[in-house]
């Protein structure tokens, strides 16, 4: 027995022994393959960087050099002093004119010209990159972007970039280091803001003394003076386009990693102490598995984060703006979706607002989305007509669209001051516009969908809204949901819905969701839903006056305000009142300005009062204030706070910001519709 025993526990302690080894391997090979996983993982992004930067770059210059050219065809002179002047006014290096033999006939940089016993610079003769700028003479090319490398001229480093020019030859820019960061670092801003390499990690952009341009981890770090990241994490250093580019990954990530491969090894290896190998290896056949389940569904976990952080999802999108209210919202059928909505202001009077779906469902689509959503906004911000940016999107998105996705888009572009509509339907379905309980649809000729077809031309529609009027519009997944019998939910109910004389606000967008979805009666979700609905208001009525911080001129405010709340409903005055007072008495009291003043703006559509003072006393944000405990007796709570509290419960939206040395307090009031 005491034989046996010992038998026992020798082999017990073999197997631990065996288990321990076998372990402490699998821990040094997870951690090794960690290491080399993300060393490899970083070598990958960086091709992927590099090519987004040099595109990035290359597109700002292209727009630099057609500059140049344009000048120079409406009739610049093009001595070399002119085109000294001309290379500085457009921020380059230098500025050069060939002709169709690849010779330099007119230069910022004398050398380059022909002289006494010297001839011109000859591209064709120079040989390497230079020669390639030939192709812009056999028209192989109507652009061309050389990389940032040493000028075979004069060993001088310059990026080259040249257009082709059709009264014959072509116009060369050149941009030295600091030219080429002073004109893309705008575009190098927030390029790489949500990208993710390995989960956690991601890319830093800096200029060469090492101020942050574009930081995947903190949106408002740009301009801070960045550090390496040091032994924490995996990284790497690459200068790109003169950029200095850094691809980083916590090593942590990479030690959970181990430490949950580890651990699951060791449970499997345990098992296979007991079990017989038929059924150890059904158990590992099913742990992978359930892996590779759980990796997906992260995959596209982390692909719907980063589409919905796309599109805007604060609303009211701009608190300080009363000529308009705009709402959207997307419930996309899968993970992720192909639809997008968008909106942002061109110009300082002009607010662009879309909705488009993408042919492709699922992270195909949703790629596609991206892209598309990019470009749209990209060309649409440098204030160009609404065709042209739609002939420029569709262009690009035709390039390399091996997979024939295409995107359906309704755009329309607002003057917030007149509220004049210029819109375009590239195959999309036609908005509905809403005035007082009446609703119809706009229904135009709709111009080719985006990305089928290079070279199309777009029509472009207009309209006039009234205040109150409002714009609706949805993608094909509201008016195509069926129900069990094969019904769709169609035009028309969506109309009757629209008409029905429910208020234009945020909450009519849950009210057409929960139609189509009573209407489906449980039948799957067919595509993803996107809805925007945009409502002009018009030009607010707006009062001011100017007071002293005195008792006096407090107690004139509060009569001042009384005055012009006269029209208002009780309840909502005496409300506004309370708030009023206590923001007036804390400017007279402790903010140490030497003059405030009050500015009163009423709209329509519904009605709306908003109130904004404004004072040059001491920065002071009342909303960073901690909320007091009013479930506390008198005694116990704090002291201060309760006011701003009343202010931020009876008011919406309440926004404050330091503008020129001053407090500027904005608080507003619905009270109709």
């Amino acid at each position: 027995m005491t034989a046996r025993r010992s038998l026992y526990l020798k082999i017990a302690l073999s197997v631990l022994a065996a288990f321990a080894l076998s372990m402490a391997f699998t821990w040094f090979l997870h951690g090794h393959l960690s290491d080399n996983d993300a060393h490899e993982l970083i070598g990958r992004t960086f091709s992927a960087v590099e090519s987004e930067i040099s595109d990035c770059v290359n597109e700002r210059l292209v727009r630099q050099c057609m500059a140049a050219r344009e000048r120079l065809d409406e009739g610049h002179p093009d001595d070399t002093a002119s085109l000294q002047d001309l290379a500085r006014e457009l921020h380059v290096t230098e500025v050069s004119i060939a002709d169709e033999k690849g010779d330099i006939v007119r230069s910022s940089v004398p050398e380059y010209l022909a002289a006494p016993g010297k001839p011109a610079f000859n591209f064709a003769a120079a040989g390497g990159k230079a020669a390639d700028m030939m192709a812009l003479v056999d028209g192989r090319e109507t652009e061309y972007c050389q990389p940032f490398r040493s000028n075979a001229a004069n060993g001088a480093w310059r990026k080259f970039v040249g257009v082709w020019r059709p009264s014959g030859g072509f116009v060369e820019i050149g941009c030295d280091g600091a030219a080429l960061r002073g004109l893309a670092r705008s575009s190098i801003v927030d390029l790489f803001r949500n990208w993710r390499v390995g989960g956690t990690g991601g890319i830093v952009v800096t200029t060469p003394s090492g101020l942050v341009l574009s930081d995947y981890a903190e949106p408002n770090r740009e301009g801070t003076q960045w550090t390496d990241p040091g032994e924490s994490f995996y990284w790497k250093r690459v200068e790109i386009e003169s950029f200095p580019t850094y691809v980083m990954i916590p090593k942590s990530a990479a030690a959970v990693q181990r430490d949950v491969l580890v651990s699951a090894t060791a449970a499997l290896n345990g098992a296979a102490l007991v079990f017989v190998a038929l059924l150890v290896g059904f158990v590992i056949s099913s742990f992978v598995r359930q892996q590779m389940h759980a990796q997906a569904a992260r995959e596209l976990k982390m692909a719907k984060d980063i589409q919905r952080a796309a599109l805007p999802n604060v609303f009211p999108p701009f608190p300080d703006e009363t000529r308009f209210d705009i709402w959207a919202a997307m419930d996309a059928a899968k993970e992720v979706g192909g639809d997008f909505y968008d909106f942002y202001f061109t110009a300082q009077d002009r607010l662009l607002f879309l909705v488009a779906d993408v042919s492709g469902k699922g992270v195909p689509g949703a790629m596609f989305m991206m892209r598309a959503k990019t470009l749209v906004k990209s060309i649409a911000q440098t204030g160009k007509p609404l065709s042209r940016v739609f002939e420029e999107a569709n262009d690009a998105l035709c390039e390399g669209n091996s997979s024939n996705t295409f995107v359906t888009v309704w755009a329309g572009e607002l003057n917030i001051l007149t509220g004049h509509v210029t819109y375009v339907n590239a195959g999309h379905n036609p908005p509905v516009v809403c005035r007082d309980e009446n609703a119809e649809y706009l229904r135009s000729r709709p111009s080719l969908v985006l990305g089928a077809m290079p070279g199309v031309k777009y029509r472009v529609g207009e309209l006039q809204l009234a205040p109150g009027d409002a714009i609706y519009l949805y993608t094909d997944g509201i008016t195509e949901q069926p129900n069990a019998a094969g019904e769709l939910y169609g035009e028309e109910r969506l109309l009757k819905t629209l008409a029905g004389g429910q208020p234009m606000r945020e909450a009519l967008l849950g009210t057409v969701l929960d139609g189509v979805r009573r209407h489906a009666a449980g039948v799957e979700q067919a595509d993803d839903c996107t809805q925007l609905a945009i409502r002009y208001r018009g030009e607010p009525d707006v009062v001011s006056w100017n007071y002293l911080p005195t008792m006096e001129d407090l107690a004139k405010a509060t009569s001042d305000l009384e005055g012009a709340l006269a029209p208002v409903p009780d309840r909502v005055r005496n409300q506004m009142l309370v708030a009023a007072d206590e923001i007036f008495a804390n400017i007279v009291r402790h903010s140490g300005a030497t003059k405030w003043s009050l500015t009163v703006e009423k709209t329509r559509y519904p009605d709306r009062v908003r109130l904004v003072t404004t004072d040059d006393g001491k920065a002071f944000d009342p909303l960073s204030i901690r909320d007091p405990d009013t479930m506390l007796c008198a005694e116990e709570r704090a002291i201060g706070g309760l006011g701003i509290l009343i202010v931020k419960k009876t008011m919406s939206p309440v926004t404050y910001r330091r503008r020129n040395g001053k407090n500027v307090l904005s608080m507003g009031k619905d009270y109709g519709d």
